[in-house]
């Protein structure tokens, strides 16, 4: 009986996935509108942990390049599966748009 228990929590883990430290890219946004999205990419069984201040600092450097003075979050972040398998999804592109302040 110990060895079953002992075995369980490493089963566990890779059941639940791994977390793996992402790094926000700009990828799109608009100067008009004074926009700019941030995304990455997850893979599948991946839970991506992006830092909250690294994506502010891009999308403030974005805005302030468009002279704007800083950036801040327009809304919460949305994952768009990009590729799906028969079960789940394979690739997820995780998405966060911030707005242009002056």
């Amino acid at each position: 009986m110990k060895y079953i228990i002992a075995a369980v929590p490493p089963v566990l883990y890779l059941l639940a996935g791994c977390a793996t430290p992402k790094y926000w890219e700009a990828t799109g946004g608009s100067q008009s509108d004074g926009l700019v999205q941030l995304s990455y990419q997850e893979g599948p069984f991946e839970y991506g942990q992006s830092r909250e201040s690294q994506g502010l600092a891009i999308a403030t450097g974005r805005c302030q390049f468009w002279d704007y003075k800083h950036a801040e979050p327009s809304g919460t972040e949305k994952s768009v599966c990009r590729t799906m398998g028969q079960l789940h999804c394979l690739e997820t592109t995780v998405i966060q748009e911030y707005r242009c302040k002056t």
